[in-house]
């Protein structure tokens, strides 16, 4: 009998230990955070590029990181772009920083244009007795831009009937010659770079291309005197002279109303007042 409660009290204690080592590896949620840095803010279609995470750990042990991986909602559940660091496991101390090295992201060359939700999981273990945890971090969004190679093609196409236009215009200005005449270098050059592969570059000569030509169509503009200011220069002028002419139309009118007047006084007279008759007599 006396065997009996001391049996109870091993296991009780047994029992005790299991949970408590439960409860100090338990993992909360709210334990870790994670801020993703993505080395280009706006990928495009098939765009190779990489994100650099940066863990916060609040937990009051430290914690051992295994895997790191990324997911994104084209891909296949339980797909990952993954950070494997079994060989040798990053060790993050209680209320401690991690910065892990790039991870590196393929955007598929379908991927649709718009946004996108990925999220990031971790497979680690907590200490003292470092049970195992896996860890999800809630959504963040990204977004997708239509493929470079693409928005080259439209841009390029859209340039060269620009610049189809500003040669049927026939420029007279030399600084508007010029300016069009730097343009179709620029969109040489962009060529060259999009046949490398350069389509960021690419672009962003068209864009300057695009600048240029603004600047051709303003210059000829200015020296040609048909720009916004000397349009309403002219117009004022013309205003002016319009009432100038009015002005002088109604001053004529009423001189030539004056003389018509006056013959009308003269024949009034006539016909009311009779002149005196005067009478004289001969003398002797």
């Amino acid at each position: 009998m006396k065997g009996f409660p001391l049996s109870l009290i091993a296991i009780s204690i047994s029992i005790l230990c299991i949970l408590n080592v439960g409860l100090v590896s338990a993992l909360e949620n709210e334990n870790i955070s994670i801020t993703p840095s993505w080395s280009k803010a706006t990928p495009s279609q098939g765009d190779s590029l990489t994100v650099t995470l940066r863990l916060t750990s609040t937990a009051s042990e430290q914690i051992r990181i295994y895997r790191v991986g990324l997911h994104f909602d084209w891909m296949a559940e339980g797909s990952f772009f993954t950070l494997d660091l079994t060989s040798d496991p990053v060790s993050v101390p209680s209320e401690g920083l991690q910065i892990f090295d790039s991870l590196a992201i393929q955007i598929p060359a379908d991927a649709s244009i718009g946004s996108h939700s990925y999220y990031v999981a971790i497979d680690g273990a907590e200490a003292p007795y470092y049970e195992s945890f896996s860890w999800d971090s809630s959504s963040f969004t990204v977004e997708i831009l239509e493929s470079s190679s693409k928005l080259y093609a439209t841009t390029l196409t859209q340039l060269d009937a620009n610049i189809s236009s500003a040669v049927n215009a026939g420029y007279q200005s030399s600084e508007a010659q010029s300016l069009l005449t730097q343009a179709q270098t620029e969109r040489a050059e962009a060529i060259v770079l999009a046949s490398s592969g350069d389509w960021d570059e690419a672009i962003s000569k068209l864009q300057d291309a695009f600048s240029h030509l603004q600047q051709a169509e303003a210059a000829e503009q200015q020296a040609t005197g048909t720009g916004p200011l000397t349009l309403l220069l002219y117009g004022g002028i013309i205003a002016v002279v319009v009432v100038i002419v009015v002005i002088i139309i109604v001053v004529m009118r009423r001189k030539r109303k004056t003389p018509d007047e006056a013959v009308d006084q003269t024949v009034d007279q006539s016909f009311d007042e009779q002149p005196e008759t005067q009478y004289y007599e001969p003398e002797e």
